[in-house]
């Protein structure tokens, strides 16, 4: 893989990162969004780090850590709120 940012258009959630997004009231469009409209994307080995700042949400940025789990289909691992890049 290489160090461009990949264009996520099939993903599926980890059972954890199912559990964050109703526990932190995501929904699925504020999850599409993170992954077409990025403000941020870290790449870490296998995976990547998308975030977004969302302004209806006041607990910005939101962030999805994402891994390739088949040829353009992504493992959604987990989902935080106020995400800081560093």
């Amino acid at each position: 893989m290489s160090d461009r940012i990949p264009n996520i258009k099939k993903w599926v959630l980890s059972p954890h990162a199912a559990a964050r997004i109703i526990e932190r009231k995501i929904s699925i469009d504020e999850m599409n969004l993170i992954f077409t409209e990025p403000d941020f994307v870290l790449h870490q080995g296998p995976k990547y780090i998308f975030s977004k700042s969302l302004m209806k949400r006041s607990d910005n940025y939101i962030a999805a850590v994402i891994i390739e789990k088949k040829e353009d289909l992504w493992l959604v691992i987990t989902v935080m709120v106020n995400f800081q890049k560093k």
